[in-house]
């Protein structure tokens, strides 16, 4: 049978990968699946092969297996060499910074047909407000294949519901034409009321 996949989604500082590193120990200790973490380069916390949560309260870091964040396809010859290893099948394959992932779909697709259960935990919007990668076309995998999606929650300064990353670059609002993708950890969760775009064009 397919595999089932549960997507964490949500600003910055929701809590995804924290929530993601709480389940993959869950799978773990109570259904004892071997479940092997996975981590884009374009991810730059929490340093060479390590997933890590912002937030130092409860499941906040792992060892995962880094792969190029634009040829996902090489994590197929690990997932068989770690399989040769344990002796077993990998029962479930953790993503974390989903949206970094080009081919992230059709991947997690394949993994899902190779009857792998797959968690996904990534940034729904970038810092426009704008889909981010291919994190929002996953919930198309839920409906097909079976599974959850749990809108992680994050609260602006304001005490109100944060549905936006802002990124700040020297302590202002990122330009609507800086980069998508730079290195740094310069974001507030923002509401509708907080969240500033400077020179967007509608």
């Amino acid at each position: 049978m397919p595999g089932k996949i549960e997507l964490m989604m949500g600003p910055m500082r929701s809590n995804k990968t924290a929530e993601m590193l709480r389940r993959c120990e869950m799978r773990r200790q109570y259904a004892g699946q071997y479940v092997m973490v996975l981590k884009p380069s374009d991810d730059t916390k929490g340093g060479p092969g390590v997933v890590e949560s912002r937030n130092p309260n409860g499941h906040s870091k792992c060892k995962a297996y880094e792969f190029k964040s634009n040829d996902p396809w090489e994590v197929l010859r690990a997932i068989a060499v770690r399989e040769q290893e344990i002796g077993k099948r990998v029962e479930c394959v953790a993503i974390d910074e989903g949206q970094f992932v080009d081919g992230l779909f059709l991947f997690t697709k394949y993994l899902l047909d190779a009857n792998h259960d797959v968690l996904v935990a990534g940034l729904d919007l970038d810092f426009r407000a704008m889909p981010f990668g291919e994190m929002l076309n996953l919930t198309w995998l839920v409906n097909a294949y079976g599974g959850s999606i749990t809108q992680c929650m994050a609260y602006c300064s304001c005490g109100a519901r944060a549905l936006y990353s802002q990124r700040l670059i020297e302590g202002k609002p990122a330009p609507y034409d800086s980069p998508i993708k730079v290195p740094g950890d310069s974001y507030e969760p923002r509401c509708a009321e907080h969240f500033v775009l400077p020179g967007r064009l509608h």
